[in-house]
């Protein structure tokens, strides 16, 4: 009988979360029927996530992995090399990350969602080799759309280079599934066909007015955001998440 999914004794509980969204997104077990199968695709899946998760660069992750009790729970015979993790990281590609976020939220149903931007280290230098080498550092623009009661992230948009806060929310909203939710914004999203965007999701975006001269600024939604939204200090919530 051919071995359709991965049977483990449970040691973690985060080890038991991501053996379900493996087997909720239907992976094989193996991504190849001929040649070598030294690794399975759930191992292959688990270590990204790992990788990921830690926030650390693949060196780093590698040498410290040895001192965890993950290659034992992920029944590892070897430990991959540094350019074979790479690769893998390589294969699970921006859009399988988004089946996976959609996956693991199909079950929740936010009302309360706040959109925001930061710059992320494009590099992940050393600070002290930045500064020897006399090297700029680089940064890229991370958008996240999140629930705030839960800090859970259900869309992002990373931009290489410098565009619009607005830009981001637009991508963001037109392929958000969510319906009826409101969305929180700082002063950045303070835009009109932005609030259109997500009236046509049946969705309402708060963000408050850029200050002008005008008494009366222009479009029924910004006029509406002058009247303030009690539930706006929410939104700092999604600031936590960027610095979690």
């Amino acid at each position: 009988m051919t071995q359709t999914t991965i049977q483990y004794t449970l040691k973690h509980e985060f080890l038991s979360e991501i053996l379900k969204l493996y087997h909720a997104i239907d992976l094989p077990l193996h991504d190849n029927d001929f040649g070598p199968q030294i690794y399975s695709e759930f191992q292959k899946f688990s270590l990204v996530i790992l990788f990921r998760r830690s926030k650390k660069v693949l060196r780093d992750f590698i040498a410290e992995l040895y001192e965890t009790k993950w290659l034992s729970w992920l029944d590892f015979k070897q430990m991959p090399s540094k350019s074979v993790l790479h690769n893998w990281c390589k294969k699970y590609t921006v859009g399988f990350i988004r089946q996976l976020n959609r996956t693991l939220l199909q079950n929740e149903t936010p009302t309360l969602m706040a959109v925001d931007a930061t710059g992320v280290d494009a590099y992940l230098r050393s600070k002290h080799y930045e500064k020897r080498a006399r090297l700029e550092p680089k940064f890229n623009k991370l958008s996240i759309f999140i629930d705030v009661k839960n800090h859970l992230i259900y869309d992002h948009v990373l931009q290489m280079k410098p565009r619009h806060d607005v830009k981001s929310a637009e991508r963001i909203f037109k392929r958000t599934s969510l319906r009826e939710v409101k969305i929180l914004g700082d002063k950045g999203y303070d835009s009109e066909p932005l609030h259109e965007v997500a009236q046509s999701k049946q969705n309402r975006l708060f963000a408050p007015v850029r200050e002008s001269s005008r008494n009366n600024p222009k479009g029924w939604n910004r006029r509406r955001c002058t009247k303030g939204d009690e539930q706006y200090n929410q939104r700092s919530n999604v600031e936590t998440v960027f610095t979690a």
